[in-house]
């Protein structure tokens, strides 16, 4: 099964999150990203996956997709039964299978790129000691933002530490979350990698004239984050004032229920606020495009690809300026405003709806299209491979 018209090099990718049987929207950035580079170098994925006794015959369940390039996923058995050496011990075996079977299938690896640390990036620096084959990181996870205080423990401060210095660069999304990973004294070169955007949102779509202007706000509803709460409790406010406009939430999370029980206890009028669950691909870019602003009040982020997205689509964006979000988004994209500020959000969407503020489409549109299309960022992810 091995290619032979290479276009080399001949990359493994070992992704710690990657759409999967159980949650296909889990690490969907990660996959565009190989989507994008396998465009102009041959790639191969590996992915392991924990799943609870019982739902699998054997222990480990290996399974191969070649369609557009090699995805090995192995299924394992791994939940809160098992004791934390086994977990660990399984976790590696599941990878080394999955390694094993994406290099029979695509053949020797010149390179290794690895999708968020920490465990993974130790298996690519024992690669590296094995087969002599450099690595690259491109890490996502906000964890080392103080805000979120996930990053800790002696042990694996010090092996991210060993595995950032061996890696041959590291990418991110923002230069925020690189300055943070510095400052946990991972020290290497870093490059800023932005994440790809669905080709879909890059088709032309009506703009309507709508007689409510209409917000938009896509999330995970994961409320401590996202803070859902704090746009639901605006709404209820702008409301009380006027009838001139539409949130629509879309998405679905851990605290959609609450969110929704939130909405109804406020009074808050259906026809105000929408929620549409969720929504992907085509149905979400549609949705999205009848929008005239799209909402981000998060109280920390890394950057929600949903805002390029919204660019795109020529949408304006309100959020707050945290994590990476005003690295992009200046006075001709939309309007930054501290987190939390909940006054601060009422009054946006009144000058908003007021006709108090003008963007061009167009420029957001061709903005999106230079820095988060498939082509540029698949020429970029190429470049670091040689």
């Amino acid at each position: 099964m091995k290619n032979k018209n290479r276009k080399q090099p001949n990359v493994l990718h070992l992704a710690r999150w990657y759409p999967n049987r159980y949650d296909p929207m889990f690490g969907l950035f990660v996959r565009r990203h190989i989507e994008a580079v396998s465009q102009f170098t041959d790639v191969s994925v590996v992915y392991v996956h924990p799943v609870e006794k019982g739902l699998l015959k054997t222990k480990y369940e290996v399974t191969l997709s070649v369609n557009p390039f090699p995805e090995v996923i192995v299924y394992y058995v791994s939940d809160k039964n098992t004791p934390v050496p086994l977990k660990l011990f399984r976790f590696l075996k599941a990878v080394w299978l999955g390694i094993k079977k994406a290099k029979e299938t695509g053949g020797r690896f010149q390179r290794v790129h690895v999708h968020i640390l920490t465990r993974l990036g130790v298996v690519a620096l024992l690669l590296k000691y094995m087969w002599g084959t450099p690595y690259v990181i491109t890490e996502h996870w906000s964890r080392y933002q103080p805000v979120t205080g996930n990053y800790k423990g002696f042990l694996r401060k010090l092996t991210t530490k060993t595995v950032a210095k061996k890696a041959a660069i590291i990418t991110t999304p923002t230069q925020n979350l690189a300055q943070a990973m510095q400052k946990q004294g991972l020290r290497n070169r870093y490059e800023i990698l932005p994440n790809v955007i669905n080709p879909v949102f890059f088709e032309e779509y009506p703009v309507l004239k709508n007689d409510k202007y209409r917000f938009v706000h896509v999330s995970c509803f994961e409320d401590r984050s996202k803070n859902v709460s704090g746009i639901i409790r605006v709404v209820k406010e702008l409301s009380k004032k006027r009838h001139d406009f539409v949130m629509t939430l879309i998405g679905e999370g851990m605290d959609l229920e609450r969110m929704k029980y939130l909405a109804k206890s406020l009074e808050i009028p259906r026809e105000t606020l929408v929620f549409t669950g969720l929504l992907e691909g085509e149905s979400l870019a549609s949705e999205m495009a009848k929008g005239d602003a799209l909402i981000v009040f998060s109280n920390y982020e890394n950057m929600p690809v949903v805002i390029n997205e919204s660019f795109a689509l020529g949408i304006p964006v309100v959020a707050t300026s945290v994590g990476g979000i005003p690295e992009v988004l200046d006075r001709e994209k939309g309007i930054l405003i501290p987190p939390g500020d909940e006054n601060a959000l009422l009054h946006i969407m009144e000058e908003l709806i007021e006709g108090k503020h003008s963007f061009d489409r167009e420029k957001l549109k061709t903005y999106a299209y230079k820095h988060f299309s498939y082509d540029a960022v698949g020429r970029q992810i190429a470049a670091l491979y040689y």
